[in-house]
């Protein structure tokens, strides 16, 4: 029984049930629901006998050879410099060389990669305006997200990308996992592709070409893909079974192919492409007849099952022409050197002492240089004088115009890279928060415009390719979760005959391109005093808690602040309320223009307090006191 867990056997399981279940072929029978067909007919059987096939394959990989030697070499010099296992001048050594310090390549790369894939795309789908047709594409689109998220798409197209800035090509490939009975999608090493030398990447990330992989598996499992070349494959492998063997897989858009050692192991049409089929019909005076009934299929034509990234591409080969890590050998040469000869300077500095001969000798002077290192006491041995005996040459300075270089060389290796702005740094002071701000506009604007727009090209490619999947593998419902709106789950149910509409796939622009949280709220701020966004936005821009809430109370204390006092603060609006009526009752009984009220002349208040005294008692004269 094939081992599940093991990528290989998954690989071949796949395979097998791919050419040997029949699955995605179209069959005779009516009676059966199940996912894919079980029975091979005519219209699927690849009319080319195995000696044409073989010879193309021969033909295909003679001229592939000689291209390849080429392209191989900088495979391998950009994934030295990469690891940062370069020798200066021997760009392709590795094995056992150190790891050469201030790798920035290194760096650049895995901060490009971040910043290229923050976000995972967002699929866009629709169809026709009507009822159906709304309810087909928000089915489409929930299962689109919901692979999305069970496929990893995301750290895919980041190996994805990966790859293709060290081997010059990044690889996808989709097909059918029966163990699951779902789709699948996985990340193919470049390296392990035979391609058309004058084949390119078109601008819908197709292969313009065809296309052979080379897969490794033991004999068993070769044999249980193949069984009926069983005597074949024992003989290759001397009878055991064990060993490794490799064979290689060819596609075109409309037919695949498997050979090995001179070979046909199997060959067949497209199984990922619904053909037409011949089924009973009637003609104008109703006899019976055979007519043509087209498959369900969301591409027009066949296509090979592979997505590719390439972006400083041509169209003259299958590889870019250069690639970032490529550009950047230079820099990173010059990187080098420099903090060679600085670690250089600074040990000349540190250990540029002098023994003198009549004093010590190796082991005595090897003895006090390391007790001077630790900071230990030395014992200066009889000779010339102890200030004679030991000396110190001073090491020469480096001059700022070399760290001025060394800065300059950096900030040119990231800005191609397009990562100057966002890479951690020291804070400098000398520039502004808003120049600081434009970098990372920049930087943003540099991977975003470029890589990025390819990157959603190739998610744009996806899509589509699992949704030709549904079409075709999908004759039972499958159903998909997401996260909806409010942490909501939403479910749908999708099976190959809801897609009988013409259906347009695509990804949300700039969905995956990298966004500064800071450049963004600066931007929203200056709308905002602009009266360009309203304030709902604004704080969800902010990432404000509870936007909703917060615009609604700031709408409401802008046009009636007595209804905002009453509804957030009902105790103070009472209070506030009862103090009004007190003071419009005061200033009700208050006569017009001021002065005293009627009451108060005719019917004057007593007053219970003592009157005034009078200013005349201050002149009375004191009785004289008794002798």
């Amino acid at each position: 029984m094939a081992n599940y867990a093991d990528p290989v056997s998954q690989n071949i399981e796949g395979v097998r049930q791919l050419v040997g279940s029949k699955l995605n072929k179209t069959s005779n029978t009516n009676g059966s629901n199940a996912e894919g067909v079980e029975e091979f007919v005519d219209e699927l059987r690849l009319d080319m006998s195995d000696e044409e096939l073989l010879q193309l394959a021969r033909q295909w990989e003679d001229r592939y050879r000689e291209y390849e030697a080429s392209i191989k070499v900088r495979q391998e010099a950009q994934k030295t410099y990469y690891l940062g296992r370069q020798k200066e001048g021997s760009p392709s050594v590795m094995g056992d060389v150190p790891a050469i310090s201030a790798n920035l390549l290194f760096e650049a790369e895995e901060t490009f990669l971040p910043a290229a894939l923050s976000k995972n795309p967002e699929p866009v789908v629709f169809a026709d305006n009507s009822p159906e047709g709304n309810a087909v594409s928000k089915s489409i689109k929930t299962m689109l997200q919901y692979h999305a998220d069970t496929l990893v798409l995301r750290a895919k197209l980041t190996r994805m990308t990966r790859h293709w800035s060290i081997y010059f090509l990044g690889v996808l490939k989709h097909g059918w996992d029966p163990r699951i009975k779902d789709i699948k999608t996985d990340v193919v090493d470049p390296r392990k592709l035979i391609l058309d030398p004058e084949g390119f990447v078109d601008d819908y990330a197709d292969y313009e070409g065809y296309v052979g992989e080379r897969k490794t598996v033991t004999a068993r499992k070769l044999i249980k893909m193949f069984p009926e070349h069983k005597a074949y494959i024992t003989v290759w492998c001397d009878g055991q079974l064990g060993s490794n063997l490799t064979y290689t897989e060819w596609w075109t858009d409309e037919y695949s192919f498997y050979t090995f050692k001179g070979k046909v192991l199997d060959k067949h049409l497209n199984p990922h492409y619904n053909y037409p089929t011949m089924v009973d019909g009637m003609d104008a005076g109703g006899a019976s007849i055979q007519v043509e009934q087209q498959g369900i299929n969301h591409f027009a034509y066949p296509k090979k099952p592979y997505t590719f990234l390439a972006v400083f591409n041509m169209g003259e080969q299958p590889h870019d022409v250069t690639g970032l890590i490529e550009q950047n050998i230079p820099n990173q040469r010059r990187l080098t050197r420099r903090t060679e000869q600085i670690d250089y300077n600074l040990s000349r500095s540190n250990n540029s002492d002098v023994f003198s001969a009549e004093n010590f000798n190796q082991e005595t002077a090897k003895q006090a240089a390391q007790a001077m290192a630790k900071g230990n006491p030395v014992l200066i041995p009889a000779g010339k004088p102890i200030n004679e005996a030991i000396a110190r040459l001073q090491g020469p300075g480096i001059g700022t115009d070399f760290f001025a270089d060394l800065e300059n060389t950096k900030t040119d290796l990231r800005s191609i890279f397009g990562t100057e702005g966002i890479t951690a740094e020291q804070g400098n002071e000398d520039q502004t928060v808003r120049g600081q701000i434009l970098n990372q506009s920049h930087d943003s604007t540099r991977i975003g415009g470029g890589i990025g727009d390819k990157i959603e090209q190739v998610a744009d490619n996806v899509f589509n390719w699992w949704v030709q999947l549904y079409a075709v593998y999908y004759d039972e419902e499958h159903f998909g979760a997401i996260m909806g709106q409010l942490r909501a789950v939403e479910y749908q149910q999708l099976k190959s005959s809801d897609l009988n509409r013409r259906i347009v796939v695509s990804v949300a622009p700039d969905s995956m391109k990298p966004k500064d949280d800071i450049t963004e709220m600066n931007q929203a701020l200056a709308l905002w005093e602009a009266k360009a966004i309203d304030p709902k936005t604004l704080l969800t821009i902010l990432d404000f808690p509870d936007p909703q809430t917060t615009a609604e109370n700031t709408v409401l204390w802008a046009v009636d602040p007595a209804a905002y006092m009453q509804i957030n603060f009902p105790e103070l609006a009472a209070k506030l309320q009862q103090l009004q009526m007190q003071q419009a009752q005061a200033q009700a009984v208050a006569p017009p223009g001021g002065g005293v009220v009627p009451e108060e002349v005719t019917e004057p208040s007593e007053s219970i307090s003592a009157p005034p005294a009078s200013d005349a008692l201050s002149n009375v004269p004191m009785p004289p006191l008794p002798a």
